[in-house]
This record gives C-alpha cells, sequence and structure tokens, in this order.
C-alpha cells in the first residue's frame, strides 16, 4: 500500500466510523442534512486533521462514500447544499433564542438531552469510567428520551 492509499484508506475509515456512531445516526436521521451532506461537511472541515495533510477538493472527492470517490462537481455541489441548510438550522436556532422559545415547556426536553449528550460524550471519553454494556444502555436511553422529546414536540403524545 503507498503512502497515498494510506493516508486516503486512514481517512475513509475515520469518516465510517463517525458515520456509524449510534448517536450521529439518530440525530442525522432528525437533521436537515442528508448523510452525504454531513459527510461532505465533515470532509470540508475535519478531512485535513484526518489525512494529517491539506487536501485539495480532488483529494476530498476521492475520500466520498464510495472506494472511486465522486466527482468535485459532485462534491462541490452537495457541500453547497449542505452550508445552505446547516445556515438555515443555525439561523432557525438565532430566532428560537431570540423569540424566546427555549424557555418554552415543549423544547426543555431537547436542552435536557443536549446536556445528557455532552455528559455521556464526556464519560465515553474519560478512559475506564464505564464498561460497554453499560455505555451502549445509556445511550440507548439517550436515543429513547431524544425520540420521546420528538414525538411530544410533534404533538404525538400531547393531550393524550
Amino acid at each position: 500500500m503507498t503512502r497515498s492509499d494510506t493516508w486516503q484508506e486512514g481517512t475513509r475509515q475515520s469518516v465510517k466510523d463517525i458515520l456509524g456512531d449510534p448517536i450521529i445516526s439518530k440525530l442525522l436521521s432528525r437533521s436537515g442534512l442528508t448523510k452525504a451532506q454531513f459527510e461532505t461537511l465533515l470532509i470540508d472541515q475535519l478531512g485535513d486533521d484526518m489525512a494529517n495533510k491539506r487536501l485539495t477538493r480532488e483529494e476530498m472527492a476521492q475520500i466520498m462514500r464510495k472506494q472511486g470517490g465522486i466527482s468535485r462537481g459532485s462534491m462541490n455541489r452537495t457541500l453547497r447544499q449542505a452550508r445552505k441548510n446547516t445556515s438555515e438550522a443555525i439561523h432557525t436556532i438565532l430566532l428560537l433564542g431570540y423569540g424566546g422559545l427555549f424557555d418554552s415547556p415543549s423544547l426543555a426536553p431537547f436542552v435536557e438531552a443536549s446536556e445528557q449528550l455532552k455528559s455521556q460524550t464526556e464519560r465515553l471519553l474519560a478512559p475506564g469510567e464505564e464498561d460497554e454494556n453499560t455505555y451502549r444502555a445509556n445511550i440507548e436511553t439517550l436515543l429513547q428520551n431524544l425520540e420521546d422529546a420528538f414525538n411530544a414536540l410533534y404533538g404525538k403524545t400531547r393531550d393524550t
């Protein structure tokens, strides 16, 4: 394997690991981004660090989804869509905060879930704090809490 293949495969594996995270998967399924858009943002924003080198757009496109990559034009188009969707999501968050809606009882579970997510991630990063089974159980509980919060926000459990 050449040095070029090594950084490409290592970077591709890093992206695959991130996309395989159960929390990422759950959040992505409820986000305004497609999996391809999120992957493109990851490579655009973190690809240099993952590859331990400055990546060109051509190299970024070669890391994408398939062994042979995608075209540079396709990557640029997907990146443009991802940036637009991300900008809209950030503006939505700013709007909710400025409009005072973060204090709304229907959004409180998301604020709590955010804190739990941060806590679980910090605990995972602390070596020896939890065994794998406990961690998985905590993640499942957190994901169920997020699902319950989504259902409440959509009114599926309201007034029942």
